[in-house]
């Protein structure tokens, strides 16, 4: 209901002076329980929807899925928006409900029947996200925030913490204390968030997917590789900038860059460096399980190509940490391509090597000093899917 009584001449001016004070008051109270809905405070109410992960089927963490439970909207309207125009958004819709094509020959190959790519299967571990709903595991939407930014809810999650800026009550975030910004990100870190600082952890949630060592998988015809690339793919069809700003893309994250004075250019440079490191790592812990030898080629290749990337990237800007995963790699091309009963131990040790470092170069550099990289960069153009360039970017 809405009352203009100040434009109704018999009132007399007392009468709003009193009618404002009231709607300011009411305004005032309203506002309390709108803030308990923008500014989620530790103690709000767990969700229905329980993250999983097929591969670690005891792992059942209790975290919620945000989007499905429309948490992560409220805050994040402009970030889910532009979600919903991207494949990863209608990856589903794309490869899991329709049962012909690719999807049904990877399907049938598998052993799975249509009705089981939309529940606990190996389709729906990249080509959706999976929760418990109802004691069942479910497809309960695409590609989602939690996929790249990590299963966020129950008591022991990060969403109702990452954007709670006092102990006890709502405030914003401009009046959140040095030290419990400190206290929150290291507890959001612990419960398994890939904050945009974190270049390593959301390199690696992207990888997970976009390189496949699932050899039954492959031999039916799936690539091993997608043509993904860190700097361009984040940079293009699926950048999300706008927490700041909500009405415009930043080229990096905006509240990254507030708050640490990061430039987009400097972050482009540090995730082609990442990237990289983090493709190689994934490549090399694929290899050390892969046994087929129509496989194994393909996995080594990519190895190859990386390691061969990093070496360019440590002639043109040379740093320990490169130089020591390269001076790792390059030896073990002799048997790279050929398979041993060691290569179980020996690849994931060389992974572990490899992530080590790329946990080194993340904190040890900003990227200021990498300028030499651009004209490898550069090359790189913003990548948009097909589906979204028809729909959204012609002419």
């Amino acid at each position: 209901m809405h009352f203009d009584y100040c434009r109704v001449r018999s009132f007399k001016l007392v009468n709003c002076k009193y009618l404002l004070l009231l709607s300011g008051f009411l305004l005032t109270l309203s506002g309390l329980f709108i803030s308990s809905e923008m500014y989620a405070t530790e103690d709000a109410p767990e969700s229905m929807f329980v993250a999983t992960d097929s591969k670690n089927p005891a792992d059942q963490t209790g975290r919620i899925m945000g989007v499905t439970a429309a948490d992560c909207k409220k805050c994040h309207p402009s970030e889910v928006a532009s979600w919903m125009k991207t494949v990863h958004f209608q990856s589903p819709d794309i490869r899991l409900y329709k049962f012909e094509g690719n999807t049904k020959k990877y399907a049938t190959a598998m052993g799975l029947t249509s009705a089981e790519l939309l529940g606990d299967s190996l389709c729906a571990d990249c080509h959706g996200t999976k929760a418990i709903r109802d004691g069942q595991v479910k497809v309960i939407s695409g590609v989602s925030c939690e996929k790249c930014h990590g299963a966020s809810g129950g008591e022991e999650g990060w969403l109702n913490r990452h954007q709670s800026y006092h102990a006890s009550m709502p405030v914003p975030r401009a009046e959140e204390t040095a030290a419990h910004r400190e206290a929150r990100l290291d507890y959001c870190d612990k419960a398994g968030m890939n904050r945009s600082a974190n270049l390593y952890g959301l390199s690696k949630a992207c990888f997970q997917c976009h390189l496949v060592g699932n050899e039954k998988l492959i031999a039916a015809g799936h690539k091993a590789a997608s043509a993904f690339d860190f700097v361009s793919w984040t940079g293009g069809e699926l950048k999300h900038n706008f927490l700041v700003d909500k009405t415009t893309n930043a080229a990096a994250p905006s509240l990254w860059m507030e708050r640490t004075g990061g430039t987009a250019e400097n972050r482009r440079r540090m995730k082609y460096v990442v990237g990289t490191l983090v493709q190689l790592e994934t490549a090399l812990r694929l290899r050390a399980d892969a046994t087929n030898p129509a496989v194994i080629p393909q996995l080594s290749g990519i190895i190859a190509a990386a390691n061969g990337q990093l070496t360019q990237i440590n002639a043109l800007v040379p740093t320990p940490e490169v130089q020591a995963v390269t001076a790792l790699i390059t030896p073990m091309f002799g048997t790279l391509f050929a398979p041993l009963p060691t290569d179980k131990e020996t690849y994931s040790a060389a992974a572990d090597k490899v992530a080590e470092q790329a946990k080194q170069f993340s904190q040890n550099h900003n990227g200021e000093q990498f300028s030499n990289l651009d004209s490898m960069i550069n090359r790189l153009p913003p990548h948009y899917s097909q589906q979204y360039q028809e729909k959204y970017l012609k002419n």
